[in-house]
C-alpha cells in the first residue's frame, strides 16, 4: 500500500513537472504561434483598459497632434504640400510657444531653393524642431548591412550620436545603418535628430520601440526619445544604460514642477521599451494642419491658439487616406504610426512604464501554480480537482490581469494556463486509467462471487452492493463432499487441488447460471445465497433448481473420476430460506461480502443432516417452492443448536438409494 502511494505521488509529480516542461518547449519551438497568442492576450488587456472609464490611464495633454488629413488637403485645394507651407506651420507653432515640434516626415533631399531656405530658416528660428532619419536595423550576428545611402558629409550624422555610460555589454542592441536621412542643411538647423524606425513583433503589431541603437562607437536615440530627454532637461551625460534591464534618466526636471527625480525606463535585451498605449488614435488631442497654418491671419485667433498650445509637445504627421505609415498597435488595428511616437513621449513623461516579468520570476510563478495544482490533485477527488484546477487557472489569469491594470506588470498569461491544462488532462487521464484498472480488479473479484450479469449491474451501480449490513430474506445453500477429507489424506496436495478446482469450477458455473452469489469455499464445502445483491423474488426456486443441477453434475463428475481411478464423489446439500444480515463484513484491512445469522447456520445444519446425493430443505423454503419442485416431507428433525425439532423436506430427484449417510 505504501509503495503504491509512493508510485502514485511520483507519477503525479512527473505529470505536473512534465506539463510545465511541455508548455515551455511549445513556446520555445513554436514562438510564432504561442508567443504571438500570448501577446494578443495582453493586447486584449490594453483594449479592456482603454474601454473602461475607471481603468484607462490618465492622458497628459502635454503631448498633442497636428494632423495633415484628407480634409486638410481639400481645404488647401492641393494634393501635396510644398515646403513653404511647412515653414509657415513651424513659424506659427513657434509663435504659439510650443515646447517641441516633432516632424514625422523625412525631408530627404533639397527641393525648391526658395522653399528650402524658408523651411531651414523657420526651423532655425523656432529652435525646437526635431527631424528624423530612417535607419536599417540589424540584430546581433547579421552582416552585409552596409549603408544604402552615401552621406556626403561624414560628420553630419555624428551630430545626433550620443556617448552614454553603459553598465554592461549592449551586444543585443540593434545596430543602425543610415538608409534615408533628413538633408544636412535642414538637419543642422533642427534642435535634434533621431531615428524614426519602429520594430513590430512577430505578428506585425507595434508594442515596443527601440529607444537607442548602436551607431559606430556610440548610440543613436529614437526621434521621440531624443525629444523627451530634451524636454526633461536630461543631457546624454545623465543617461545610464543597463542592457536588458533599464535606461536611467538622472536628475529629471520637468518644466513647471520644480522637482528633480530619476526616471528608470525598463528595456529588453534589444533596448526596446514597452509603450503604454493610452487608447485608440482619438484618445489624444488632435488639431488640423490647416487651422494651425491659418491662425496667423487673425491676431485674436492666434492669441487663442497660443493659450491652447503653449508648452505642448506637438507631433506633426500625415494621416491622409493614402498614407502608408499605418500599422497595428494593441489598442487599434489601423493606427497612424506617428501615434506610436506620441505614445512613446507620453509614456516617458508620465513615467508609466510596463515591465515584463523576467524569465526567472516567471518560472517561479509557474512552479508555484503547478505546486498548487499538485496539492489539489493529492487532496481532492477528480471532480473537485477539476474544479479547483480550473479555478486556479482562472485565478491566475485574474491575478495577472490585475497586475497589468494596477501594477503595470506583464506576466506570461498563456503558458501557465497551457501548463495547467496539460496537468489537468494528464492527471485526470492517469486517474481514469488507474480507476479502470481498479475496476478491473474489483470486477474480477466480484466475478468470483457473483454471476456475470450481476457483476455488470454492480459495476454500473456500485450502490447495488450493500456496503453496510442490511436484513433481507435470502435462500442459503450449503454443500459438502462426502468423505473427501479422508480420501484427500491418501493423495498428494497437488492432486487435491486439481480435484477441488475441477469440482468447484463446475458447481460455480451452475450457481452463476441460476443467479446465485458464491459466498465462500469451506474446504470441500460451498456456501451460496440467492436474492442478493440482485433482487430475486423467486430466489428459493432458483436455489433449489440449482441444487438439483449440482447433484446431476456431481454424478457426471463421479463417473468421470471413477473411470480414471479417483474417488467416487458424492455430495449432500442443505437449503434454508430466512431473514439474514447481508453486506460487507470484516475489518478495515479485510472485508468480505457475506450473509450472517441463524438462518445461515440452519442451512449448514441441514447440509450436515442431508442424505448423500440428496437435498434437504427447511419448511420456509418448502412453502416457497412446493408448487414448482417435487418434494417429500421427512418429518421433524433435531439439529444442533436448536432446542425444538424442525420440519424438513427432501427434494425428490431420483437419487441413488442405499447410500449411507
Amino acid at each position: 500500500m505504501i509503495t503504491a502511494k509512493k508510485q502514485d505521488l511520483k507519477g503525479t509529480i512527473f505529470l505536473v513537472a512534465g506539463s510545465l516542461i511541455i508548455a515551455h518547449l511549445a513556446f520555445w519551438s513554436l514562438p510564432d504561434v504561442f508567443q504571438t497568442w500570448n501577446a494578443q492576450v495582453i493586447d486584449r488587456l490594453f483594449m479592456l483598459r482603454s474601454a473602461s472609464r475607471h481603468l484607462r490611464p490618465k492622458y497628459d495633454d502635454t503631448v498633442v497632434h497636428v494632423d495633415l488629413t484628407d480634409t486638410s488637403l481639400k481645404r488647401l485645394k492641393r494634393i501635396y504640400l510644398n515646403r513653404g507651407l511647412h515653414a509657415r506651420l513651424i513659424s506659427n507653432l513657434s509663435s504659439m510657444k510650443v515646447t517641441a515640434q516633432l516632424y514625422d516626415f523625412i525631408f530627404a533631399a533639397p527641393s525648391d531653393e526658395k522653399e528650402d531656405k524658408a523651411l531651414i530658416e523657420a526651423t532655425r528660428k523656432a529652435g525646437n524642431v526635431y527631424f528624423g532619419h530612417a535607419f536599417k536595423l540589424s540584430e546581433k550576428g547579421e552582416t552585409d548591412l552596409a549603408p544604402t545611402e552615401t552621406v556626403k558629409d561624414p560628420n553630419y550624422l555624428q551630430r545626433g550620436k550620443w556617448h552614454l555610460t553603459c553598465k554592461g555589454k549592449p551586444d543585443n542592441f540593434y545596430r543602425g545603418y543610415p538608409k534615408l536621412t533628413t538633408f544636412p542643411l535642414l538637419g543642422r538647423a533642427a534642435r535634434g535628430l533621431g531615428f524614426l524606425n519602429l520594430v513590430s513583433d512577430r505578428d506585425g503589431v507595434f508594442r515596443r520601440i527601440p529607444l537607442l541603437v548602436r551607431y559606430e562607437d556610440g548610440f543613436y536615440p529614437a526621434f521621440s526619445f531624443r525629444a523627451a530627454c530634451d524636454y526633461l532637461g536630461v543631457p546624454p551625460q545623465k543617461i545610464f544604460v543597463r542592457p536588458g534591464k533599464s535606461i536611467i534618466l538622472k536628475d529629471v526636471k520637468r518644466p513647471g514642477t520644480g522637482k528633480t527625480k530619476d526616471i528608470v525606463i525598463p528595456i529588453d535585451q534589444h533596448g526596446c521599451m514597452l509603450i503604454d498605449f493610452i487608447g485608440p488614435w482619438e484618445r489624444m488631442k488632435h488639431y488640423d494642419f490647416v487651422d494651425v497654418l491659418k491662425a496667423a491671419d487673425d491676431r485674436t485667433e492666434m492669441a487663442l491658439w497660443k493659450e491652447e498650445l503653449a508648452g505642448k509637445i506637438v507631433v506633426v504627421s500625415e494621416v491622409t487616406t493614402g498614407a502608408s505609415d499605418m500599422g497595428a498597435v494593441p489598442t487599434d488595428r489601423h493606427f497612424p504610426l506617428s501615434g506610436v511616437h506620441a505614445n512613446t513621449v507620453h509614456t516617458i513623461l508620465s513615467a508609466s512604464f510596463f515591465r515584463e516579468i523576467s524569465s526567472g520570476e516567471m518560472v517561479l510563478v509557474e512552479v508555484l501554480l503547478m505546486a498548487v495544482i499538485f496539492f489539489f490533485s493529492y487532496r481532492l477527488s477528480s471532480f473537485g480537482f477539476s474544479l479547483a484546477t480550473i479555478g486556479a487557472g482562472l485565478g491566475y489569469v485574474v491575478g495577472a490581469s490585475a497586475c497589468f491594470m494596477y501594477g503595470h506588470l506583464i506576466f506570461q498569461v498563456l503558458r501557465p494556463v497551457i501548463a495547467a491544462t496539460f496537468a489537468l488532462i494528464g492527471i485526470l487521464a492517469r486517474r481514469y486509467v488507474q480507476e479502470e484498472k481498479e475496476k478491473e480488479v474489483v470486477r474480477r473479484t466480484f466475478e468470483s462471487y457473483f454471476p456475470p450479469q450481476v457483476v455488470k449491474k454492480i459495476m454500473a451501480n456500485p450502490d447495488a452492493v450493500a456496503l453496510a449490513g442490511q436484513k433481507k430474506e435470502l435462500t442459503v445453500l450449503f454443500s459438502d463432499i462426502k468423505d473427501f477429507t479422508r480420501y484427500s489424506a491418501t493423495i498428494s496436495a497437488r492432486h487435491v487441488q486439481e480435484l477441488l478446482s475441477e469440482y468447484f469450477e463446475a458447481m460455480t458455473e451452475i450457481m452463476f447460471r441460476f443467479g446465485g452469489t458464491v459466498d465462500k469455499f469451506i474446504g470441500d464445502g460451498l456456501m451460496v445465497f440467492f436474492g442478493d445483491p440482485d433482487p430475486q423474488p423467486d430466489h428459493a426456486e432458483r436455489c433449489v433448481r440449482a441444487a438439483i443441477e449440482m447433484q446431476k453434475k456431481a454424478r457426471e463428475i463421479r463417473r468421470k473420476w471413477e473411470e480414471r481411478g479417483d474417488m467416487p464423489i458424492r455430495i449432500r446439500i442443505g437449503i434454508n430460506t430466512d431473514e439474514v444480515v447481508v453486506g460487507n463484513m470484516g475489518s478495515a484491512r479485510r472485508l468480505s461480502y457475506t450473509a450472517l445469522g441463524s438462518g445461515v447456520n440452519l442451512a449448514q445444519r441441514l447440509e450436515s443432516n442431508a442424505p448423500v446425493g440428496g437435498i434437504l430443505i427447511s419448511k420456509r423454503t418448502y412453502e416457497l417452492v412446493k408448487n414448482h419442485v417435487p418434494i417429500e416431507p421427512r418429518g421433524d428433525m433435531v439439529v444442533k443448536g436448536l432446542d425444538e425439532p424442525i420440519e424438513v423436506y427432501e427434494v425428490r430427484m431420483g437419487r441413488e438409494r442405499g447410500v449411507s449417510t
